[in-house]
């Protein structure tokens, strides 16, 4: 499935403008949000960091759901203040405790997704 960018940006403090990519997992077909750098240097593709977590072994409330990781929680909460995403319920994954957000994200952001 193609990639589809949201006609929003992320701005936050120390960061660029950021531009969220959704697409889908392969492996099981689950929302993925990247985030990319809307003016990157030449000769880099601009790839920011990887919104969201493919946790297969964790269930999701719906298909417009997935799980952000807690380091990476503001640019959710950045998406939120704008009425384009919802910040739910923590849960824990990997053999450290890691913590993810599960996030349902607005129809704006998954058209085409």
């Amino acid at each position: 499935m193609r990639r589809v960018a949201a006609p929003t940006r992320i701005r936050l403090e120390n960061t660029p403008p950021l531009v969220p990519v959704l697409d889908r997992y392969r492996c099981n077909g689950r929302l993925a949000v990247l985030l990319y750098e809307e003016d990157p240097e030449e000769g880099d593709d601009g790839l920011w960091c990887e919104l969201t977590v493919n946790l297969p072994e964790r269930d999701l409330p719906g298909n417009d759901w997935a799980f952000v990781p807690a380091e990476r929680l503001p640019y959710a909460r950045a998406l939120e203040g704008e009425g384009l995403a919802e910040v739910g319920a923590p849960v824990t994954y990997g053999s450290f405790g890691q913590v993810a957000r599960v996030v349902r994200f607005d129809t704006s952001l998954r058209a085409g997704a």
